[in-house]
C-alpha cells in the first residue's frame, strides 16, 4: 500500500452550501490536475475533493455524489453516476484516489532524481564537500 502525501491547498478552496435543496460549489482558486494516462483522465491534487477532468468537462465528487460542469469554477449541476462517461464510471472512486496516489507519488520520484533541480533536498548531507545549511 502506498501513502502519499499530496500537496496542501487552500482550505477555502472549495466552499459548499445548500440554497433552496440545491447546492452550490465555489471553486476559488484552479486545481492542479495529474495526468492518469492509463484512465484517459486528469484528476485534481491538493484539492479538497476529488475533480475529474475528461472530455472538455470536469466532474466532482463530494460525500457520495457527482457534479458535472464545462468550467472547474462552475456552474455545478447534480448528475447521475449512470450518466458519468464510461471512461470514468468504470472506476470506483477508491481506486480513482489509488491511481491519483500512484502516478502522483510516480511524479515526485522523477522530481527528486532530476539532477537538474536546485532545492535543499539534495544539500542536507553533512558528508557532502559542498554541504550548506
Amino acid at each position: 500500500m502506498v501513502f502519499v502525501n499530496l500537496p496542501a491547498s487552500a482550505s477555502d478552496e472549495l466552499a459548499m452550501s445548500s440554497r433552496r435543496g440545491g447546492t452550490s460549489i465555489v471553486i476559488s482558486s484552479r486545481p492542479e490536475f495529474i495526468d492518469l494516462p492509463d484512465q484517459g483522465f486528469s484528476i485534481s491534487v491538493g484539492s479538497p475533493h476529488e475533480i475529474i477532468s475528461y472530455d472538455n468537462r470536469y466532474y466532482l465528487y463530494q460525500n457520495g455524489g457527482w457534479y458535472n460542469s464545462s468550467d472547474y469554477r462552475g456552474p455545478w449541476s447534480n448528475i447521475d453516476e449512470r450518466r458519468l462517461p464510461d471512461r470514468i464510471r468504470r472506476h470506483r472512486i477508491e481506486d480513482i484516489r489509488r491511481y491519483r496516489d500512484v502516478e502522483y507519488q510516480k511524479r515526485d520520484n522523477r522530481n527528486n532524481m532530476d539532477p537538474r533541480r536546485n532545492d535543499n533536498r539534495n544539500n542536507m548531507d553533512p558528508r557532502r564537500d559542498d554541504y550548506r545549511r
